[in-house]
């Protein structure tokens, strides 16, 4: 007898899945008189405020993007904080449509506010945490919408007053096709110069299979920025200055003494970045990936992540696609560990960094041998078909409510990397580093990877 699924499961979930959908369903209703007839609303601009702030002192907004997933349910959603709780009379979302001749439509729609946390994670009701909002877009709507406003009134007045909305052609990006992998980077604030570390994650991760890179910067060196610069006239990645909301500080030293003592607030915030990243590629990839710097994806049998994601998928068959994301698991490559006479000669140097510093600490051999237990500081493939939110190291929830939030990969297939120092306050230091292993599974891409970081920086030179 072959085992498979209880008689009417599928029937069960797809009624499951639809009853949530109508559950979910918000009527829309127009605006009449709203302020927007005969005027164009690409006239309207946010006066370079990092933060949309709809509530004073409660409600602040981050970006708003187009999900076309679910057949006729087109939602917005919309990426924000709050602080405290939200008002209990509800928050309502304005989008406006930009019609023929510049006219503008406007309907309003009751919105559907969840928090981007768990519950068994900490209290949030006087913190800062962020938020997803669901805005239901009437099903038959012709036009695309062009901005969107949540606060606390239906049909708000000032669309100059609201976040725009990505198009329809910028879904597939300017290859006109949807990438594979896309690679999500928190928010970098370093003091030291750590150009050549960002070469070689780049070039590296380019070898391992990704394709594009969303990197956000609180503060950088000015050869960070330069490196950036240069990707980015390539299309390889994207970047974006980041700020923290309301009355959080964005002051260097206060930003950075906030950040290290309150380490909800810092966990929390840092799913702002990710959480646009990911509906920023919404339609443009099939997979994003929350990582920081010091870490990278190796697979052990295959050479990159398309041949181990094609695996995973034969081996699981019908069921791959259950879950929302596919978690790697943790390996530290603590630098006290590495070899003392590693030969620093078959490393490339350059005239502007620190031959001591080129970021190839990717190729280190030395490891812990103990492997992090699922769930425990993995980080995934999140599917931008299934998650609906992402947490730095899986998905958070998921668009159907009958998917699985994460698939773990056999160890013995990749690991993750980890490039740390080891910090006795969270971790057993001396413990684990008594049982070590070498692990020669990143010296492969050596040969490539100082090839390509050699080109970077020619290149990097002559653009001086």
């Amino acid at each position: 007898m072959v085992r498979g699924e209880p008689p009417g499961t599928r029937s069960i979930v797809a009624y499951s899945w639809a009853r949530r959908l109508a559950l979910d369903y918000r009527p829309s209703k127009e605006c009449d008189g709203n302020g927007t007839y005969g005027t164009t609303l690409n006239t309207f601009k946010l006066a370079d405020e990092k933060w949309l702030e709809t509530i004073p002192g409660q409600l602040f907004l981050y970006s708003a993007h187009l999900d076309l997933r679910v057949a006729g349910y087109p939602s917005l959603r919309v990426i924000g904080v709050k602080r405290g709780p939200l008002p209990t009379s509800g928050l309502f979302c304005t989008v406006w449509y930009e019609e023929e001749e510049a006219r503008g439509r406007a309907v309003s729609v009751e919105a559907l506010v969840s928090t981007i946390w768990l519950d068994e994670w900490g209290e949030t009701v006087d913190s800062y945490a962020g938020i997803l909002v669901g805005c239901q877009l009437p099903p038959d709507a012709a036009i695309e919408p062009s901005r969107v406003y949540v606060g606390l009134e239906p049909c708000h007045q000032d669309a100059s007053h609201s976040l725009a909305i990505k198009t329809g052609e910028e879904r597939n990006g300017t290859e006109g096709r949807r990438r594979q992998f896309t690679l999500c980077i928190k928010g970098l604030d370093f003091d030291e110069d750590i150009s050549a570390k960002i070469v070689a994650f780049v070039e590296l991760h380019r070898i391992l299979g990704a394709e594009h890179f969303y990197f956000y910067v609180f503060n950088v060196h000015e050869n960070v920025l330069r490196v950036l610069r240069l990707y980015e006239r390539s299309n390889v990645i994207r970047w974006f200055n980041l700020t923290l909301p309301g009355d959080l500080p964005n002051e260097k030293t206060a930003r950075r003494r906030l950040l290290a003592e309150d380490i909800w607030t810092k966990r929390r915030m840092e799913l702002i970045p990710y959480n646009h990243c990911f509906y920023d590629n919404l339609h443009r990839s099939e997979f994003v990936l929350p990582i920081d710097v010091d870490e990278a994806i190796v697979p052990i049998r295959r050479h990159n992540w398309h041949e181990l994601l094609l695996d995973e998928r034969i081996k699981l068959g019908r069921s791959f696609k259950d879950f929302a994301s596919y978690a790697v698991r943790n390996v530290y490559f603590f630098p006290e560990l590495q070899l003392q006479t590693r030969n620093q000669t078959d490393r490339p140097t350059f005239q502007w960094i620190d031959s001591n510093a080129t970021g190839l600490d990717y190729l280190d051999t030395i490891r812990t041998a103990c492997i992090s237990p699922e769930g425990d500081s993995v980080k995934s493939f999140v599917s931008t078909r299934r998650a609906l939110t992402v947490h730095n190291h899986y998905a958070l929830t998921t668009l159907n409510p009958s998917t699985r939030r994460a698939h773990h990969f056999d160890p013995d297939d990749v690991l993750k990397h980890h490039h740390r120092a080891c910090d006795d306050r969270h971790l057993d230091c001396e413990v684990m580093m008594e049982d070590v292993r070498v692990d020669e599974s990143a010296t492969r891409y050596a040969d490539e990877l100082k090839r390509r970081m050699r080109l970077f920086f020619n290149d990097l030179k002559a653009f001086a």
